[in-house]
């Protein structure tokens, strides 16, 4: 059964140009991923597919807290990414941006720190959209 991911953009430079854009995308299955990663979590575990069998086509990444204190790794590469912002890939194209196919599942690590030196907990909301296993 097919699904669909429906998605908009609206990006405006203040006094300066802007771009909108909005379609859809075709995938066979979804998740919808809600996980709190704790104050100095080291690589929490977030799958994001059954097995290797499946193929991510669009993956979204929310928190409530951003910052270079808050990051993830795919599968078990040593490549650090950022979540300094919100994250959408979608497409092959976007996807091998991470290097590594299949990605399986994100390994979380948490050291956001507040302005008064309070260890900060980061719920994340992960969108995952993905070829059916077989």
């Amino acid at each position: 059964m097919t699904e669909q991911i429906n998605w908009n953009l609206n990006a405006q430079v203040v006094g300066g140009p802007k771009i909108l854009a909005s379609d859809k995308i075709e995938i066979e299955a979804y998740d919808k991923i809600e996980v709190t990663i704790e104050a100095g979590a080291s690589d929490k575990e977030v799958q994001i597919q059954p097995g290797g069998a499946g193929q991510v086509q669009f993956l979204l990444i929310k928190s409530e807290h951003y910052g270079d204190a808050l990051t993830y790794k795919v599968n078990d590469t040593t490549d650090v990414i950022k979540l300094d912002a919100l994250q959408m890939l979608m497409g092959n194209g976007a996807i091998e941006l991470l290097d590594v196919l299949p990605p399986e599942k994100l390994l979380f690590s948490n050291a956001l720190v507040s302005s008064t030196g309070e260890n900060i907990p980061a719920s994340v909301e992960i969108l995952v959209g993905r070829k059916a296993t077989t």
